[in-house]
């Protein structure tokens, strides 16, 4: 189901089998933590002054790591997400797997922009009022808009018997335009 068809409808509860592991690691070691935990992905990180996106395909990033703040890295499978606390990065890795023990719920948001240039894999995004842009590693489906497909994990308190979101992650980057019902 794409992004925006999935916007459209009711959420759906959805169970998996769920693997977190808390992460924590110096700017020097990052590349090497995340290349052990991803063989490919999209990436995007928090600078002071930027937003970089970015593809990791196991090797360098285009981006230097000494400069990220927080950084996301995922895939449809899986996700990174690490924050810079003084001199390391703290975080977690989550991963899905078929089977079941968890439940989530997958929403779509569009991005703001619309698309005004595409080359190899790549769309730049751009809200001309506000003279921003973006440029994403998508490839370009011949779409104006497109959007950000996150899970999110539902958990309970055994205390009170609440439920709600726990954990949220990237899942992907699609299309958001509207072809009708």
């Amino acid at each position: 189901m794409s992004g925006l068809a999935l916007a459209k409808k009711n959420l759906q509860l959805r169970e998996c089998k769920t693997f977190s592991e808390r992460l924590e690691c110096t700017a020097a070691e990052l590349e090497e933590l995340l290349r052990e935990k991803f063989s490919v992905g999209t990436f995007v990180a928090w600078q002071i002054q930027n937003i970089v996106w970015g593809k990791f395909d196991g090797g360098k990033f285009s981006s230097n790591v000494d400069d990220w703040l927080e950084v996301r890295l995922f895939n449809a499978e899986a996700e990174i997400h690490l924050k810079r606390t003084g001199k390391i990065f703290v975080g977690r890795f989550i991963r899905d797997e078929a089977g079941t023990g968890n439940f989530y719920v997958d929403s779509f948001a569009r991005l703001w922009g619309e698309r005004t240039a595409s080359e190899d894999g790549w769309i730049t995004l751009t809200d001309e009022p506000r003279k921003i842009s973006m440029t994403l590693p998508c490839a370009d489906g011949g779409k104006n808009f497109y959007g950000l497909l996150t899970r999110n994990y539902i958990g309970s308190d055994e205390a009170t018997g609440l439920s709600g979101y726990v954990d949220y992650r990237f899942v992907a980057i699609e299309p958001a335009d509207w072809d009708g019902d």
